[in-house]
């Protein structure tokens, strides 16, 4: 039987030897570096210690109980965050700072009798998320910056910028650290957090005056086509085009309906006046586009009347009717176009605001034909014998090319061909009594 134990106790001897394992107290196995130059040894020798620790004389387990209990101390001591001059206290185990115990227990062992640093390491989104807790007070979300339109002015309120606190910088006072060279504290620094609206673009885009104004008048007395002027000029006002954007008559406006608002009124139908549905719009749009030409804007679609009309200049309107004929116009400048149109007693005026530029523009037009119109007589049986009441009044036609003319503010003139109207003559029709 003593044999057979000897034979045991030699093998487990052999086994030991083979995989680097040693028994330490308690029974307890223990994983010694191959290295170790202690592993043959029961206690540290003289010398020995981590930071201010003393191991001296203690074996691997007393070693390891004294180190984890000495790492928790120390992990429960406060490391402070200063931020102009306000200090935040925050322990190191709430900042996600732990021992690397294995590191720090390999470097004992290869470094026996002598006093070894400990090597810390971070939890970095426990780090991060207690940095954003302790020092949240200190920081602010970026306010984007607004405009309205305040009585014909662009009023801005300016942007706030945002404020955060680096915490990568704060980490990397502590990345590589051991407790005995860990800071008592650390100064946080905040960078500023632009606005996604900054002031300056909105300045960019805020308008500063009037570029382009034109006024038409009309027959108050003529109820209807008043009506309609009003309401259309009513859905135009405070139209606002940014940068970029082109802006349709015919949607701004919408359907010229019974339904929507408007009225019978005088419209052109084969080159005569009859009653139509939304008479008197073609005004508006006229209107609209003289201001914008004026304003130097492209002129994305338009066309003329079919005969000339009263109420503005030759080569100056635009007739539309929904949803076929639309006039378009494209802001081409980098600040908004803020539209106001306004009926007044007897006129319309459509006033466009943007970014002045010195720049001045006006029209030219030259007429390359006249063509005279023809007296139509009807009889109408229910006028009394030689009366003659005039059902329409007769204009001319023309063949008119227009021009847009813009002055710098140096006082340099270009000339661009803006269009070449033809205009029917339109009939004048007279109605007689019977002889």
């Amino acid at each position: 039987m003593r044999m057979k134990w000897k034979l045991l106790l030699f093998l487990l001897a052999v086994l030991f030897a083979l995989t680097g394992c040693t028994l330490g107290q308690a029974g307890v196995w223990k994983l010694a570096p191959e290295t170790s130059p202690l592993q043959n040894l029961r206690s540290l020798p003289q010398g020995s210690g981590l930071d201010e620790l003393n191991l001296a004389g203690l074996n691997s387990q007393e070693a390891e109980e004294k180190i984890k209990s000495w790492a928790q101390d120390k992990l429960e001591q406060n490391l402070f965050l200063v931020y102009n001059e306000t200090e935040i206290s925050s322990t190191l185990d709430e900042l996600g700072i732990t021992l690397n115990f294995k590191k720090t227990w390999e470097d004992l062992w290869k470094n026996p009798g002598q006093k070894i640093s400990s090597t810390l390491e971070i939890d970095s989104v426990k780090a991060n998320r207690t940095l954003q807790e302790k020092l949240g007070q200190f920081t602010r979300a970026a306010v984007d910056a607004t405009y309205k339109i305040e009585k014909d002015q662009f009023v801005i309120t300016p942007a706030v910028s945002g404020r955060a606190i680096q915490t990568d910088s704060i980490l990397q006072e502590i990345q590589g650290r051991s407790f005995a060279s860990l800071p008592k504290s650390i100064s946080a620094t905040a960078v500023d957090i632009p606005a996604a609206v900054t002031t300056d673009s909105l300045k960019i885009l805020a308008f500063d005056g009037v570029i382009g104004e034109f006024t038409t008048k009309f027959n108050v007395n003529d109820k209807n086509r008043s009506a309609n002027l009003l309401a259309a000029s009513s859905k135009m006002d405070k139209a606002v085009l940014k940068p970029g954007e082109t802006l349709s008559f015919n949607d701004t406006i919408g359907p010229r309906t019974a339904e929507t608002g408007y009225k019978d009124a005088y419209i052109i139908i084969n080159n005569e006046y009859v009653q139509g549905i939304g008479g008197g719009i073609c005004q508006v749009s006229s209107t609209l586009y003289s201001a914008a030409v004026l304003a130097n804007l492209p002129i994305v679609e338009r066309s003329p009347h079919a005969v000339a009309v009263a109420y503005i200049p030759l080569g100056q309107d635009a007739t539309v009717n929904y949803p076929n004929l639309d006039l378009k116009i494209r802001n081409d400048t980098q600040s908004m176009i803020y539209i106001r149109s306004e009926v007044k007693s007897g006129s319309i005026s459509v006033r466009l605001y943007g970014k002045k530029t010195g720049n001045t523009v006006r029209f030219e037009q030259q007429i390359d034909k006249e063509t005279e119109f023809d007296t139509v007589r009807k009889v109408d049986g229910s006028l009394p014998p030689g009366t003659v009441v005039q059902d329409q009044r007769g204009s001319k036609g023309y063949i008119v090319k227009t021009w847009k003319i813009v002055k710098d503010k140096d006082g340099k003139e270009t000339k661009q061909l803006l269009s070449r109207d033809e205009y029917a003559p339109t009939k004048k029709i007279l109605r007689v009594g019977a002889d």
